[in-house]
């Protein structure tokens, strides 16, 4: 794969976006990458729970404080990479989950966000020259955000987190419409949680059930990911492709992990 940028977006919480994320920047350096994850979800930022016992505290920087312009590019990258004994490397750049932190940036005026996406373009421009990463994948605010038009105009490819619920289908829908293929970006779909009783789309196949969603959403489908009880009743703070390597969940994620690569080498 060439150097790319990733964002994991959604349409509404709940998808399954964050999870998604982190585990495929598991999985990409436990393959040998170097990976780069940021959290651009300032209105609900999970990510610092999630690498909780993996990074030292007080966290020194914050994406906040980098687009703040309080801390350089390299500053605001923390490496994670020995505590999990990863074959390559990950990175992690955290968003601050202080409700004061919250509240500021919700309150950001919209030239503050013009300056944030040049801020955004500094920070991946330094990760892929400087820091030589591979891969960099932005876990995006669900919705039609500041933040998550900022992440659509500066990456590669985006993917997109629905179930089959008829309103993630739909918000999906939107969305592709009036942001992806309106700005001309580049995007595909992941669908999560997937069942074969799902009401939407009850008894079909997993393929004919892409084939579906693919006429719905008139994007292509990148893969379909079971729905599992057992990681549904995980903490949050759990990586299922640490944890549990070898669970069909994480299968089924290295499997997009390669059409990724596959479709970013085209």
């Amino acid at each position: 794969m060439k150097a790319k940028a990733i964002s994991i977006h959604s349409s509404r919480g709940g998808t399954g976006k964050t999870v998604i994320a982190t585990n495929l920047a598991m999985i990409m350096a436990g393959k040998g990458m170097k990976v780069a994850l940021l959290d651009l979800d300032f209105r609900a930022p999970s990510l610092s729970m999630v690498f909780s016992k993996a990074i030292e505290s007080p966290v020194r920087f914050w994406l906040n404080d980098f687009l703040n312009g309080e801390c350089t590019e390299k500053q605001v990258m923390i490496d994670v990479s020995k505590i999990y004994s990863l074959e390559g490397k990950l990175l992690i750049g955290l968003s601050n989950p202080s409700i004061e932190a919250i509240r500021n940036i919700m309150g950001k005026s919209s030239s503050w966000e013009v300056t944030a996406v040049k801020k955004l373009f500094s920070l991946l421009s330094s990760l892929f020259n400087d820091m030589k990463v591979d891969c960099c994948l932005l876990d995006t605010s669900p919705g039609v955000q500041y933040s998550s038009i900022n992440s659509a105009v500066s990456s590669d490819l985006t993917v997109v987190v629905t179930t089959l619920d008829s309103l993630d289908l739909k918000g999906s829908e939107n969305m592709l419409l009036d942001l992806y293929d309106a700005l001309e970006r580049r995007s595909v779909v992941l669908v999560n949680k997937y069942s074969p009783e799902s009401r939407v789309l009850k008894g079909k196949r997993s393929e004919s059930v892409a084939s579906s969603v693919e006429g719905i959403l008139k994007h292509p489908v990148i893969g379909m990911i079971p729905c599992f009880c057992d990681v549904l009743q995980r903490e949050r703070a759990s990586i299922m492709a640490i944890e549990d390597p070898k669970h069909p969940f994480v299968k089924s994620l290295e499997e997009v992990a390669e059409k990724l690569d596959h479709l970013l080498s085209i």
